[in-house]
């Protein structure tokens, strides 16, 4: 998940924060109340539940709780909550893993056998402990090398071997130092090589080395057993709202994702890094040196070089983004203003990284003079709908694409419409409201630069959907015909294990209807591909048992997690 979410980061920094368009700029405003306004437009389905921060120097403009820390106890956020922040974690191991080479422990350029010699020789005496640093070791993320991982691995305790022969000998992706593939299982032979060069955990080492020495009180490594006072619960968006996220066994996060970490604590190891504290110079500049010529990445995570003033001055922004199950969490450290911005959300889905782009603006614009680009919006309110004709409405319902590649849906909300881009058995974030101009035009959501036109075809005659972003169309899909195909495979009951109500799915002259589906009337599927059909309201993606037969489905709406959606066991 971290690898998709990474690029989602990079990709809706370049949209948003060097472009986005403002909206009703108020002036004298304090930042709290710019971001008070900006988190309170948000709608419904995408409510943020955290903790953001802001700060330059040693002075702190904004650290402030919005929402719920725990929903059970109705107990409100605070600066102080605590929070898992996924792939956060490898910037700390990195740091962590050059120390450890100016103490002598290990050199850059040893191999995986030269600490662990159980390690399969034909890639362990040809990666080095620098491509593991780097993401040039080739070796595949977890959900590439093991496509069921997060059924049959994520939520199940591993000793640090036996995650590493999880991975040890599925083939390299490339040859080691060839190219950057993000991969979380490198840094699980990275948390291992740590712990056995220098017989201590990996806790321990990070605490010696890093939280002692900045003072940060309260940040550990989470091993699901310790009781953590202020501690956030994790949640992920279900069928009708905020629903408890499942478990996940952080054995299986060594060194790549387990830290559990406040804003505050973050600021200080923000701050110490600046300062020297922990690594010498020469470390650090080899921690932000692009791993590849021209390239955004490096071991510290991506380095986005900016030009502001007007293209006179260049500073530095190292954006850092990480996710686990219930959680997400953003930061930007704004190196040469010595300033970052934080958030922590505690709903897995949560688009941190878009309040993330939005808030370094609010910052870097209005209290340290540096504007980058155009200003950030003001609030995420959709424009003004146009009124259409029903007819119009249910026209343009539906799914454009090409079977066995990337499918956009036209689905139903409440009274609205909503774009979703299905792609590899889940939604690409973000799905934004279609707000209508006219009967073929439609704004996307907040998004002012970006449209959808959805109109008859000059050739074929038939409808297809137009994405338009900054007045160029980007791309052009065609309105998927339904397949004829044997459904019968597919009939039965299936129980909403977040509703525990079922439903019965039969076969129709139409093809496969959902009876009654969600409390409402009987609903057509459509048949997109192998095991994928849409509704009017979203997809549903059947999953089967190595025997082939059918266990049950993944549900994605408007309102689900884009990722997990809600799961349907079948009866």
């Amino acid at each position: 998940m971290a690898a998709y979410r990474l690029n989602v980061a990079v990709i809706s920094f370049f949209l948003i924060f060097s472009t986005a368009v403002a909206v009703g700029v108020t002036r004298g405003q304090t930042l709290e109340e710019r971001v008070d306004r900006y988190i309170a437009s948000f709608p419904r389905n995408q409510e943020f539940h955290g903790v953001i921060f802001a700060a330059a120097g040693d002075r702190i403009f904004l650290n402030k709780g919005y929402g719920l820390a725990d929903r059970e106890f109705n107990i409100p956020q605070a600066p102080d909550v605590k929070f898992q922040v996924g792939s956060i974690s490898k910037a700390f191991t990195a740091i962590l893993t050059l120390k450890m080479a100016e103490m002598g422990r290990l050199g850059l350029d040893d191999t995986i056998r030269d600490h662990l010699p159980e390690y399969p020789e034909e890639s362990g005496n040809r990666i080095t402990i620098r491509h593991l640093l780097s993401h040039t070791s080739g070796i595949p993320h977890h959900i590439t090398a093991i496509p069921d991982y997060w059924l049959r691995h994520d939520k199940v305790f591993h000793t640090p071997r036996e995650l590493l022969e999880l991975f040890s000998r599925v083939p390299l992706l490339h040859a080691p130092g060839e190219r950057i593939t993000y991969s979380s299982p490198g840094f699980y032979v990275l948390g291992a090589i740590l712990e056995r060069v220098a017989q201590k955990s990996y806790a321990e080492l990070l605490r010696e080395c890093i939280f002692d020495p900045l003072g940060m009180k309260d940040t550990s490594i989470e091993n699901d057993r310790s009781v953590r006072g202020r501690l956030a619960r994790g949640y992920m968006r279900g069928i009708v709202g905020l629903v408890r996220a499942g478990f996940e066994d952080k054995s299986t996060a060594l060194a790549a994702g387990d830290l559990v970490t406040t804003a505050r604590d973050l600021f200080l190891w923000d701050k110490g890094m600046r300062a020297g504290k922990i690594l010498s110079p020469e470390s650090a500049t080899l921690l932000y040196r692009p791993i590849l010529p021209d390239n955004i990445f490096t071991m510290g995570g991506p380095l986005l070089t900016l030009k502001t003033d007007g293209g006179t001055k260049t500073i530095r922004l190292n954006r850092l983004s990480g996710s686990s199950t219930g959680y997400a969490a953003a930061m930007d450290r704004i190196l040469e203003a010595e300033a970052c911005v934080i958030v922590l959300s505690n709903v897995q889905d949560a688009d941190v990284t878009r309040i993330l782009d939005d808030v370094s603006d609010f910052l870097t614009r209005h209290e340290l003079n540096l504007p980058i680009g155009s200003p950030a919006p003001q609030d995420v309110t959709p424009p003004q709908a146009a009124v259409i004709a029903h007819a119009d409405f249910e026209r343009i319902l539906g799914f454009y694409g090409k079977r066995g590649g990337n499918i956009s849906g036209v689905v139903r909300g409440v009274n609205k419409l909503y774009l979703m881009n299905y792609s590899g058995g889940a939604i690409a974030p973000p799905v934004l409201e279609l707000v209508p101009e006219d009967s073929d035009s439609f704004n996307l959501g907040w998004m002012p630069f970006s449209k959808c036109r959805i109109s008859p075809a000059a050739a074929s005659g038939k409808l297809t959907l137009s994405t338009v972003i900054r007045g160029r169309t980007a791309s052009t899909l065609e309105k998927i015909e339904p397949l004829d195909e044997d459904v019968s495979g597919f009939v039965g009951v299936y129980m909403s294990t977040e509703l525990q109500k079922s439903f019965r799915f039969h076969r129709s002259p139409d093809g496969l209807t959902a009876e009654k589906f969600l409390g409402g009337g009987d609903v057509r599927l459509t048949p997109l591909d192998k095991d994928l059909f849409g509704y009017d309201g979203g997809f549903i993606l059947f999953s089967r048992y190595p025997d082939g037969s059918i266990y049950g489905f993944k549900l994605m709406t408007y309102a689900t997690d884009t990722f997990m959606g809600s799961r349907f066991i079948k009866i």
